[in-house]
């Protein structure tokens, strides 16, 4: 998983990873370091028109910015998904919480704070 994790931040979409914010954003920073952050203030990858997401100003003109599908969140966040039973169909599980969970969790107070360091770094050594 690192590994793969790895493999794809070092493709021009990590710059959308690091713009994701919160636990998103500390799984990039964990996989490439601090020395990749100045990279976010280059501007839009080539891969913001094609992948990344659609925005619409005020006066209607039309801007791109990198940022992540549903499904490359959910490969940072490590999920995979097994079979429970055929009864329950296949249960989603991920090393790492999804954003919608981090989100509610009480770590997310709008920064990273000590104690999401903490947290963070407790979970990765559990792993």
């Amino acid at each position: 998983y690192e590994q793969l994790c790895h493999e794809f931040m070092n493709r021009p979409r990590m710059r959308a990873a690091f713009l994701h914010g919160g636990l998103v954003w500390r799984l990039a920073l964990h996989s490439l370091g601090f020395d990749h952050l100045p990279s976010v203030l280059e501007g839009i990858s080539t891969e913001a028109v094609p992948s990344g997401n659609l925005l619409v100003g005020d006066d209607g003109q039309t801007y791109y910015d990198d940022g992540l599908s549903e499904e490359e969140i959910d490969f940072m966040c490590g999920t995979y998904y097994i079979d429970l039973h055929e009864c329950d169909g296949p249960g989603v599980v991920s090393w790492w919480p999804q954003p919608n969970a981090w989100n509610v969790s009480g770590l997310n107070v709008g920064f990273w704070s000590a104690c999401c360091e903490d947290w963070f770094q407790v979970h990765l050594g559990n792993i």
